[in-house]
């Protein structure tokens, strides 16, 4: 149980903190689990990359910067 300081005393606290919880649950997860959480988050990121990454790129650079760069 942790204690935490008011003034001179020390309060035990009865629960754990949120982030100690999901700290300790997420380094006790197995390979398995986070190769099934990894996977599908970069097959979704790779198809909006190749097509948000392009489309910013054509929104921010100006269209002289484009015609230079497509004469070299």
């Amino acid at each position: 149980m942790r204690s935490w300081p008011t003034g001179t005393f020390l309060v035990p606290s009865p629960y754990l903190k949120v982030e100690d919880v999901m700290k300790a649950y997420f380094t006790n997860l197995p390979n398995r689990t986070w190769m099934l959480v990894v996977l599908p988050a970069v097959m979704l990121a790779y198809p909006v990359g190749r097509i948000v990454v392009p489309a910013v790129l054509h929104a921010v650079v100006p269209e002289v910067v484009r015609t230079v760069l497509s004469m070299i």
